[in-house]
């Protein structure tokens, strides 16, 4: 009979730190980083929405909870670029997806109350609608403020 080797338990953490990738830290860091410079942007309200999902070398992929949203942020993507070339010396590509916040993605698709929204983020949108050249896009945008405005009174 062959002796059995008794295995040693091991904890919990030292197992989670095998697994993950050894510049685990830094990249969570960065994350964190680049967050707290949209959290503290309190001249454009919508920046208060956007999460940091990943840094990269090349990209700053961020997501916000709706489309309309995603895409107020994407007209403004040249300035936003430029203000984390500033603060950070690193010039990104955004990326920008949209991903529901948690509480909405368990309700059902046939009706969704609009979600709130202050009413410094509804202004903001209204402003930056009179920046747009295209006229439909910023008969929407003007749109939508008119609805989230509304909504908020209601």
């Amino acid at each position: 009979m062959t002796a059995r080797h008794k295995k040693q338990l091991q904890p919990i953490q030292s197992l989670f730190r095998k697994l993950l990738p050894q510049e685990f830290r830094q990249k969570r860091g960065q994350i964190e980083h680049f967050q707290q410079f949209f959290a503290g942007q309190e001249q454009d309200a919508v920046f208060q929405l956007v999460r940091v999902l990943n840094v990269t070398a090349q990209y700053l992929h961020v997501s916000l909870p709706n489309p309309p949203l995603a895409n107020y942020f994407r007209l403004h993507s040249q300035e936003i670029r430029q203000q984390i070339k500033q603060q950070f010396g690193q010039d990104l590509q955004l990326k920008i997806s949209v991903q529901p916040q948690a509480d909405e993605a368990g309700e059902s698709r046939e009706h969704k109350p609009l979600p709130h929204y202050s009413s410094a983020v509804t202004e903001q949108i209204g402003r930056s609608a009179d920046a747009v050249d295209d006229a439909e896009l910023k008969a929407a945008l003007k749109s939508l403020s008119r609805t989230l405005r509304d909504k908020d009174q209601d």
